[in-house]
């Protein structure tokens, strides 16, 4: 999410959610809106729009919900989504779809963003991205020439060394166009007149600190970002075998998982033998438990009455079903111990979660006692949603240290001088994944098919739930999405165990005959390594013979990062051939 964030920040000060309720066009963009979180929102605002009549086009490799029932499916190779953002600001500028008004008094560097945009025209996407470029250009003037159109940009996008020019790209397509902060379009925001107070000790941001980051996510120019100062989770184990910027001999695993939910599972592993201390916090077992020196259970959402929940016209207490089964605290309250532990307990509300709730509600005018009162929370009426108020969002400060303006010109970044300053490139260009058909073709005599993953399933979260019987009954065994043309030249059918290979590993899977994939991309849940011990399934092996589909992409630094945001890849080339069964 915030490698989302970053690149909208740094082209428009904001991260413009759409007006789906107002719109006639929604492009929902690498967003899965059915089961890919809360139902209480995304899910709601897709099944309203399609019932109304608004046009939805699905970007996306296969079919998920949302494209079965979109009324364009756009199958965009993985990985390539900012060459076809690109090819779609070269139509729309090509064709002179903008809004030239806006573009006058609101965008920097429109006449060097024409130039660079020239060179990706809709025939040279094609060649990458697989879209034909008929499809390119009608999807282009389709959202440019809808007076009310929005995009929904979810997070397959942020798994490509490309991810943070794909967003500003899309960013820049929203601008050019007008779809900004107008009804139906993609909405600016102001923070509201009342919030939740800040406890995330900003004044103790400094250079030094910044200075001694591990594996920063942004980098240190932009350092802190909306979260504070911020490391990427991989290039923290990698830290740990490089001993970049120095050696790092302990970690806390709140939650994470990161022999099933990071790329890079080898280096993890070998990174968790070298470490001298090692901590696992969860509410449940987890594939990093036998090389843990203390493993802490914690509470569950069911048995934890923190935090309280918030969004813009709603505040309710967290309230739990039962009390806890065991000695146990939440996640929460593990950290505001061992803060207090290391005597830093001014800082931590002395251990008590209570109070620091408290501190967080007193702008609101309540606290957590008086929240509980109300069963069902307190509703506020929305303010109304004020429009065009680009002069005090574009001029919003960021985040750095220096508290320079997202913006410096006060207009959206078509050409980003802050970017050029810290030795990036100041607009929007193609990056390869490090291997594809067009990037490494000679590999493609081996491997000839693409391969990504899922991060969400009807069934499953991530790397979680596989121990759960009844849903396991309904996915007992790792499926790929393979087209029924792809699987039938290799004499695959329906249900067969199958052996995936890439250049850094192999998995042993099964085939699902899927008609709506690409035909020559396939595609894995993400996460598979429980077993279900009510149903007698053992674990699934992490690395070779398994089915954890991390150990198959690519973790080299020079080529499989996002150099801006850290962004790591999830495409490779495989190739996909009968096998016999696990035993």
């Amino acid at each position: 999410m915030l490698q989302r964030a970053f690149a909208f920040m740094y082209t428009v000060a904001d991260w413009p959610l759409p007006d789906t309720a107002n719109s006639d066009l929604i492009i929902y963009w690498g967003r899965q809106p059915i089961y890919s979180g809360p139902v209480s929102s995304a899910a709601r605002a897709f099944l309203e729009a399609t019932q109304r009549g608004t046009r939805i086009i699905a970007i996306k490799p296969s079919v998920e919900p949302d494209a079965g029932m979109a009324d364009t499916w756009v199958p965009v190779r993985p990985g390539t989504d900012a060459a076809l953002a690109l090819a779609m600001l070269h139509v729309v500028i090509k064709e002179d779809l903008i809004d030239h008004d806006f573009v006058a008094r609101w965008c920097y560097g429109f006449e060097p963003l024409k130039a660079q945009v020239r060179q990706y025209s809709p025939e040279w996407a094609q060649i990458i991205t697989g879209v034909p470029a008929a499809q390119i250009e009608e999807v282009a003037r389709a959202y440019a020439t809808c007076p009310r159109a929005a995009i929904d940009v979810g997070n397959g996008l942020e798994h490509a060394p490309s991810a943070s020019d794909a967003v500003r790209a899309i960013a820049m397509l929203m601008a050019v166009t007008g779809h900004l902060d107008r009804p139906g379009t993609n909405l600016l925001k102001l923070p509201p007149p009342k919030a939740p107070g800040d406890i995330t000790l900003k004044h103790r941001f400094t250079g030094e600190l910044v200075d001694k980051l591990v594996a920063p996510e942004f980098p240190k120019y932009f350092q802190p970002f909306l979260e504070g100062p911020t490391s990427a989770y991989y290039r923290i184990w990698e830290s740990v075998l490089t001993q970049n910027p120095y050696p790092v001999r302990g970690i806390i695993a709140p939650g994470t998982q990161p022999l099933a939910s990071t790329r890079g599972t080898r280096n993890v592993l070998a990174a968790l033998e070298r470490l001298d201390f090692f901590v696992v916090l969860d509410v449940a077992r987890t594939p990093e438990i036998p090389w843990a020196d203390i493993v802490m259970p914690v509470a569950t959402g069911y048995e934890t009455d923190h935090p309280f929940q918030y969004g813009p016209s709603w505040l309710m207490s967290t309230n739990r079903v039962i009390n806890p089964l065991g000695p146990y605290k939440s996640m929460f309250e593990f950290f505001l111990d061992l803060g207090k532990a290391m005597d830093y307990g001014d800082d931590f509300w002395q251990g008590d979660i209570m109070a620091c709730m408290d501190e967080q509600l007193a702008p609101l005018g309540v606290d957590m006692a008086g929240l509980r009162q109300h069963p069902v929370g307190l509703t506020f009426s929305p303010a109304r949603h004020e429009y065009e108020k680009f002069d005090r969002v574009f001029k919003r400060p960021s985040t750095r240290l220096d508290k320079g303006p997202f913006l410096p010109q006060g207009k959206v970044a078509l050409y980003n001088t802050t970017f050029e300053q810290a030795g990036y490139p100041p607009m929007p260009e193609w990056r390869e994944p490090p291997e594809s058909i067009t990037a490494t073709p000679d590999l493609t005599r081996t491997y000839p098919l693409i391969l990504s993953d899922y991060h969400t399933s009807k069934n499953f979260s991530a790397s979680w739930q596989r121990n759960v019987p009844f849903l396991r009954e309904l996915e007992p065994d790792p499926m790929l999405h393979i087209h029924p043309d792809t699987a039938g030249t290799r004499g695959i059918k329906d249900g067969d165990w199958i052996k995936v290979t890439s250049p850094h590993g192999w998995l042993r899977v099964r085939a699902q005959l899927y008609p709506g994939i690409r035909p020559d991309t396939v595609m894995l849940l993400h996460g598979w390594w429980q077993g279900c011990q009510e149903l007698k399934m053992a674990d699934y092996p992490l690395t070779d013979g398994g089915a954890n589909v991390n150990i198959m992409y690519s973790v080299d630094p020079e080529k499989a990062y996002d150099p801006m945001v850290t962004a790591m890849t999830s495409q490779t080339l495989v190739e996909v051939e009968k096998c016999r069964r696990p035993k």
